[in-house]
């Protein structure tokens, strides 16, 4: 069947369920439809025997964009649109807004929202748990466990605001805060005021900001406070926990764990150990890395946290969204309703705006394309770019920027002096596949070290940077953790730093690394590459980024912006000006709703 008219038979045989198959057939032979997005549709077609073509494909679109990190359809921005390949082969046109949403309004496959007034919660659930589709009242499609975690997030944000939290008196709130800043610029401190005031006020506070704002510094003044006031005042002193969504970004907090690990995940089923039947024994909960934290977790967690504890939730706005579906921290810095519980810090006291890698990630944040590349053109010390499609010996450069960049690891021989240079270096891509993906760049740079190996190819085991895939909750090792494997009496060695994974000591009284057997780590892929996603939540004292060549959906502002602010030190970036412009000027669409379901309730 010709796909130009592919969707004219969809609406004029929309009682055959076999067309409806051979729609998705020809979208999944094509690349468009993913086998996941295949089978849930044609689950849902058996399941619900009188689904039309149109619901069976709105099943298979709702996947889809739930796969690409959204967590609902867009109707009003779909309707009317051409699908296309990968290629950009048209495959069919979607009908428009008013015939779809009635389609769907009349499937018994789809559940329409009202509106919660005089609704129990066991009566929302209930309601939810007929439907495997929601249609919201904005025209949004949901996969209804997500149209579930967005409501009950958003009733759990809605409760903590309502809720008056005891707390230091004004005297208290207005002078005592201001001890920790009297040195300091009172202009180029007052956001870091204003959030430890308000977290002091309220149960429930949102600070972003870039690295070097002093979002760390301001919660060891808070917690500080609120055990001073409780001192003062013969109370218990607040138990405080501090989260953050991987090893590393916890690692910088005081007391620091995973989400995970203080939650507790349930063994062989979802769920946590921790909820709102059995929450954490907190009174002040701190967030950190906040925008890599996806809806389903970010529901999880405050669920878990008692009604009455205070939160305190950190992050960069400006940063790329959770690999998961729903950029809940985006939406929190953007509701309306919010405004009184947010503040953004946006002084850099780390380099007081004096330095390149400073003014190129607000020139990028801003999408002023002109401005990044006079900033890339410019001599700055921090900031190197190597034009790949101006010098034609790029090739030669790169191999020795990562020579440089690994020389001290490579030329460490104890794990001490391994881990003491482990986040010197890295090099940050866009993808995993292509030529500038993470799989060829770290094929290229085992290549290289191994030539300058003083053995060569000769040494039974390699030094090698490995990245933890899969958690494993009997090691206490996380997603994210990054070893280097050394050998150790001959048996290839695992070696991580302390902090990553809150471990304690390693077994062999080391207060520095731990270790395991190379053959007793859980899933690993190698780390002298990783894509700018999976460097969230970590720093380097420099950063490699290389930029693909050819267009990409995933290079983005936000991408540029956070592998930039990766770096401590220095950033050297490889690319074309073309493709960094366009990066600049492409921002990734909203993947979430939370912010009007806040906004509108």
């Amino acid at each position: 069947m010709p796909h130009a008219f592919l969707f004219y038979f969809l609406l004029v045989n929309k009682g055959m369920n076999n067309v409806s198959f051979n729609a998705l057939g020809i979208l999944h032979d094509s690349g468009f439809f993913s086998h996941l997005d295949y089978y849930f549709a044609t689950t849902m077609a058996n399941v619900f025997k009188d689904a039309g073509p149109l619901e069976i494909l709105s099943a298979a679109l709702t996947c889809r964009a739930l796969s690409k990190g959204c967590i609902c359809l867009d109707l009003t921005g779909t309707a009317g649109k051409v699908l296309k390949t990968a290629e950009g082969k048209d495959l069919i046109r979607l009908p428009e807004l008013e015939f779809w949403c009635n389609a769907l309004k009349n499937s018994a496959m789809v559940g329409m929202e009202v509106s919660k007034c005089g609704k129990k919660e066991n009566d929302m659930a209930s309601w939810i748990g007929k439907y495997p589709l929601i249609l919201d009242r904005d025209n949004n499609l949901y996969l209804s466990r997500y149209y579930d975690f967005q409501h009950r997030l958003s009733d759990n944000i809605r409760a903590r605001i309502q809720r008056q939290m005891p707390g230091p008196d004004d005297e208290f709130v207005d002078k005592r805060p201001a001890a920790y800043f009297n040195s300091q610029d009172t202009h180029r401190t007052f956001g870091q005021q204003q959030a430890v005031k308000k977290a002091l006020c309220s149960g429930f506070i949102i600070v972003s900001g870039g690295p070097g704002t002093g979002k760390t510094y301001i919660t060891d003044i808070i917690r500080t406070l609120l055990t001073t006031w409780a001192n003062e005042n013969d109370l218990k002193p607040p138990r405080v926990m501090c989260l953050a969504p991987t090893g590393k970004a916890a690692a910088r907090l005081k007391d620091g764990a995973t989400i995970h690990s203080a939650l507790k995940p349930v063994k062989n089923r979802a769920g946590f150990r921790h909820n709102a039947a059995n929450p954490l024994a907190a009174d002040l909960v701190i967030i950190d890395e906040a925008s890599m934290i996806d809806m389903a977790l970010m529901t999880r967690l405050f669920e878990a946290i008692r009604p009455d504890a205070r939160i305190v939730i950190l992050g960069d706005v400006n940063q790329l969204s959770p690999v998961q579906a729903g950029a809940v921290f985006f939406d929190l810095c953007h509701a309306d309703v919010l405004s009184d519980f947010r503040v953004l810090l946006d002084v850099n006291f780390r380099s007081g705006g004096k330095a390149g890698i400073e003014k190129l990630a607000k020139a990028v944040n801003i999408s002023d394309a002109d401005a990044v590349a006079d900033i890339l053109k410019a001599d700055y010390p921090d900031i190197l770019f190597v034009d790949t499609a101006e010098d034609k010996g790029y090739q030669a450069r790169l191999e020795s920027s990562i020579l440089e960049g690994y020389r001290p690891l490579w030329n460490a021989t104890t794990p001490a002096q391994a881990m003491g240079v482990l986040d010197g270096f890295r090099v940050l891509c866009a993808h995993n596949s292509g030529n500038s993906g993470t799989l060829q760049i770290n094929h290229l740079c085992g290549k290289i070290l191994r030539s300058k190996a003083k053995d060569g190819i000769k040494q039974r085991v390699f030094k090698m940077l490995l990245m933890v895939r899969r958690n494993d909750y009997k090691r206490v090792l996380f997603n994210g953790d990054t070893c280097v494997v050394l050998e150790e009496s001959g048996v290839p060695t695992a070696w991580f730093a302390l902090g990553q994974s809150e471990s304690g000591q390693s077994k062999s009284g080391q207060s520095d690394a731990r270790h395991f057997r190379l053959s007793d780590l859980p899933e690993c892929e190698p780390a002298f590459a990783v894509t700018v996603h999976k460097s969230q939540g970590s720093e380097f004292d420099t950063v490699l980024i290389l930029i693909p060549e050819q267009i990409s959906p995933v290079v983005t502002r936000q991408l540029l912006y956070t592998g930039i602010t990766r770096s401590r030190k220095k950033v050297v970036i490889f690319g074309s000006m073309p493709m960094i412009r366009q990066a600049v000027q492409t921002s990734v669409e909203p993947r979430s709703n939370l912010q009007a379901v806040l906004d509108r309730e």
